[in-house]
């Protein structure tokens, strides 16, 4: 009788010890995710993105760097550009 006990005792220690291990795994996962930066939301569609090309051109346009005929021909292009690809 003492052999079969000891038998269950060598599996639920292998049980545990699988269960930590993998624990161990998700919390080291997780902690690389978490400070890489990867856990982030991502934008929905890409105008919503900070270097969006036309994020930029109207952001150098609010700051004076280009005129309004400037920031009307290159918004054309812009806009005619994505369409063609």
């Amino acid at each position: 009788m003492m052999g079969g006990g000891m038998m269950w005792f060598g599996i639920v220690m292998m049980i545990f010890g699988l269960l930590v291990f993998a624990g161990i795994i998700l919390l080291a996962i997780w902690a690389i995710a978490r400070f890489t930066g990867n856990d982030r939301p991502r934008p929905s569609n890409a105008s919503s993105s900070p270097d969006d090309p036309l994020t930029i051109l109207q952001r150098r346009y609010a700051r004076g760097e280009i005129g309004r005929d400037d920031y009307e021909r290159i918004r054309s292009d812009l806009k005619g550009s994505g369409s063609s690809s």
